[in-house]
């Protein structure tokens, strides 16, 4: 890809970014080992609960979810694959309250009001989509959890309100 634009505007958000300074609760967690997660994600209770946290599986519920994994909480480098991702054991920050961009799946309907369901298998495991995305079959609807109507599908995030 060729590069032709130097301007020095930064783009409408970052995965995992803090939207706004509106009240906010975020706590620590380690992931568990071998778990490659990106901020943006939403991740569940790991192998010891309220310590650690994982990528969603099959059979995760809304009361598995731990939050949206914050940018920032881990000074993160790309590896030699190019690849910017915790590579578990890594101690990162969840928002658990508060608004946050997280990554959303390229069907996702994300306008304002709209319910939030964590997909948790294949390729999107981890991101977002709305509850009557058919494009997603497995995913679990998070209560308190809405879109704000705000996206930025260039770079395939939104953001989210959790309650």
């Amino acid at each position: 890809m060729v590069q032709r634009d130097y301007g020095f505007q930064q783009p409408l958000g970052l995965p995992g970014g803090i939207y706004d300074l509106s009240d906010k609760d975020i706590v620590s967690r380690t992931t568990d080992p071998g778990v490659s997660a990106k901020p943006g994600m939403g991740l569940v209770k790991g192998a010891t609960a309220g310590e650690t946290v994982k990528l969603p599986v099959t059979g995760s519920t809304a009361a598995d979810f731990e939050g949206i994994f914050v940018h920032g909480s881990k000074q993160l480098e790309h590896n030699m694959e190019g690849a910017v991702a915790c590579d578990g054991g890594d101690t990162v920050g969840l928002m658990r309250k508060g608004r946050i961009w997280a990554f959303v799946a390229d069907t996702a309907t994300t306008t304002y009001g709209t319910g939030a369901a964590l997909i948790l298998s294949g390729d999107n495991a981890g991101k977002l989509t709305d509850t009557g995305d058919s494009g997603e079959t497995s995913k679990v609807a998070l209560t308190g959890v809405a879109f704000t109507g705000k996206a930025d599908a260039d770079n395939g995030i939104a953001v989210v309100e959790m309650r």
